[in-house]
């Protein structure tokens, strides 16, 4: 595997994977039949885990704070910001919030009591 290969798994191939994996491994909260998705739930849990320190800090230029081990987690942070990164966080929430089972995955601005 040359660095090439190695670099275009690192930057695009796995953080798509982690999108368009969510939708399906997000399930797995539900319960019952749901359950069978486990595997793929842990899987995608340790690319979330490692890809929110590595290239999502990269892509974003925010590292995670303190007991920010998932990019969900510092979503929650990113969308109270009011520049190109809160919107960016703002979009990315709301295609979470679409999926997950128990709606809001990330609250967003509107949403938090002031």
């Amino acid at each position: 595997m040359s660095l090439l290969d190695l670099l275009l798994w690192q930057f695009v191939y796995l953080p798509l994977a982690l999108l368009l994996a969510y939708p399906g491994v997000i399930q797995f909260e539900r319960g019952g039949w749901w359950r069978l998705l486990l595997p793929f739930y842990l899987a995608a849990l340790l690319v979330d885990v490692w890809l929110n320190f590595t290239t999502l800090a990269l892509y974003t230029r925010d590292v995670p704070q303190r007991r920010e081990y998932t990019f969900s987690q510092r979503l929650q942070r990113l969308v109270l910001l009011t520049n190109w990164l809160g919107m960016l966080a703002r979009v990315l929430a709301r295609y979470l919030n679409r999926w997950d089972p128990t709606p809001p995955h990330v609250r967003l601005p509107e949403e938090v009591p002031t």
